[in-house]
């Protein structure tokens, strides 16, 4: 097996939409099941099934296999769900789709830079779609190459590889936060399809993924509307091995540990800088920035973890890519997809709360059908999605912590809670003034037609003795009417 310098995963998550379906009931705009999928579509659905026999399992798939266990042990039973697409799962959270090109051909992914271009072999390109109207495309990268193995080349990767859209205009002329050019070679269509050189950006383009991005979408639907939810970049998992860097650090006291966190290269590589200058030009909040995103407990052992908003890093010693590598790409990969996908089911629901918010002129009956719709879901993605706790293993507990402390999960959350909690008590409160509205309807047209009723007793139900006298009948007729326009003149002075 060639030797592998560095691993990237670039996860770019995205809300879905249908068109005409905005609006629809909120469990009716997130339902996947009625996606149109491509016919011919390059994208294959990978379903999970306990009864799978693993005796005839060649060795790539024996491991594979293996380190599905690995992962599936290592998280609570009632996490699985919304992890794996499951055979016979009735919980219908997460749809998994893989390229099917990459079990027969190689692909690479190329970031071009003005002086020097970057290629990494693609080991996988996975597309979820989630019950929340989520979805999640996931680049799984090998570096492999040594005149990429610098710690320049691992942060220029990282940076100019995340970036699928200019962050300001001024970004497509200078190119120095975005990358000349990204194209994934090796897939079953033309080359130019997953390329985007950025090149046709114009100002009316806001929020536009690259062309690479969409491309890969639209290959399973082409009805797909796909927004990117989080930033302009996609989020970065990287296991970086340098043996140099790590015995700066490894089995040394807290202040040559401390060294190299405040040095060069440590705060670039958790913040996903570019340029030779940090982004933090302030010592103290340098300090307490890096002290919230980075992780310790390994670090005499010569592994450091950094957690931000924008990354999960590791660095480690070149020979432990088969162990941590490992676990980067499959059991904390999970862990940052399931926080992306909280984050990100977060954002959407708020986006729902607003749409029927503004709902101004619509009948009382549609308004609670659209907030009972939205409630039902909500209450689904607190039970099934957000989640507490996911693992028994204090590094899980602790990593899954400083994850969701990175992006304030704890806070949004609540934010939401009271968003939905409100909707919820406007609309109680619409449904109450309609019934107290009826009720006095009801009420005033009973002392109308008191009099009427009372006339009747009056006269009995049998006034007419004999023949019909119309004469009798007109009067009272006529007493009845005056009676009861009287009632409604009084009632309606009353009420003024």
């Amino acid at each position: 097996m060639e030797k592998i310098y560095s691993y990237h995963i670039f996860y770019f998550p995205f809300k879905w939409s249908l068109p005409n379906e905005e609006n629809k009931l909120f469990s009716e705009q997130v339902d996947w099941n009625h996606i149109p999928v491509e016919p011919f579509s390059p994208w294959e659905r990978v379903q999970l099934s306990k009864d799978d026999e693993c005796i005839h399992l060649d060795k790539e798939q024996k491991q594979d296999r293996e380190e599905l266990f690995n992962e599936q042990q290592y998280y609570f039973e009632f996490v699985h769900p919304v992890l794996y697409d499951m055979e016979g799962n009735m919980s219908q959270i997460i749809a998994h789709y893989e390229r099917r090109e990459l079990q027969k051909s190689e692909v690479y992914y190329h970031i071009k830079r003005t002086d020097k271009e970057y290629i990494l072999r693609v080991k996988s390109i996975n597309l979820n779609i989630y019950s929340t109207g989520i979805g999640m495309l996931t680049f799984f990268l090998e570096n492999q190459r040594s005149d990429q193995r610098e710690p320049i080349d691992i942060r220029n990767i990282n940076q100019y590889g995340r970036r699928i859209m200019p962050p300001y205009y001024g970004a497509l002329k200078s190119r120095n936060v975005i990358a000349n050019c990204i194209t994934i070679r090796g897939l079953q269509r033309d080359d130019n399809r997953y390329c985007d050189d950025f090149a046709k950006y114009k100002l009316t383009d806001s929020w536009k993924p690259a062309n690479f991005v969409t491309n890969l979408i639209t290959d399973f639907s082409s009805a797909l509307k796909v927004v990117p939810v989080i930033d302009d970049r996609m989020f970065v998992n990287c296991w970086y091995g340098n043996n140099q860097l790590i015995d700066t650090f490894k089995g040394k006291d807290e202040e040559k540990v401390q060294e190299f966190v405040m040095g060069d290269f440590w705060y670039k590589y958790v913040f996903v800088d570019e340029g030779t200058d940090d982004t933090c030009q302030n010592d103290k909040m340098k300090k307490e920035l890096l002290k919230e995103s980075t992780y310790y407990r390994w670090q005499k052992y010569g592994s450091l973890f950094g957690v931000s908003r924008y990354s999960l890093v590791l660095l480690a010693d070149e020979e432990s890519f088969e162990f941590l590598g490992t676990h980067m790409r499959t059991i904390y990969s999970r862990m940052l997809e399931l926080v992306l996908v909280q984050r990100a089911s977060m954002l959407k629901f708020s986006e729902e709360v607003t749409k029927v918010s503004s709902l101004s002129g619509k009948s009382n009956r549609l308004i609670a059908e659209r907030i009972g719709s939205l409630y039902k879901e909500y209450i689904r993605f607190i039970n099934q999605i957000y989640f507490r706790d996911i693992t028994a293993q204090d590094q899980g507990i602790e990593l899954y912590k400083m994850m969701t402390k990175q992006f304030n999960s704890d806070a949004q959350i609540k934010d939401l809670d009271s968003e939905i909690e409100e909707l919820h008590q406007y609309i109680t409160l619409l449904i109450d003034q309609k019934r107290s509205e009826n009720g006095e309807l009801l009420n005033i047209l009973a002392a109308i037609f008191l009099p009427a009723t009372i006339l009747t007793g009056l006269f009995g139900m049998n006034a007419f003795h004999g023949e019909f006298n119309g004469g009798d009948f007109a009067l009272q007729l006529i007493l009845i009417i005056i009676a009861s326009a009287v009632a409604y003149f009084i009632l309606k002075k009353r009420r003024i």
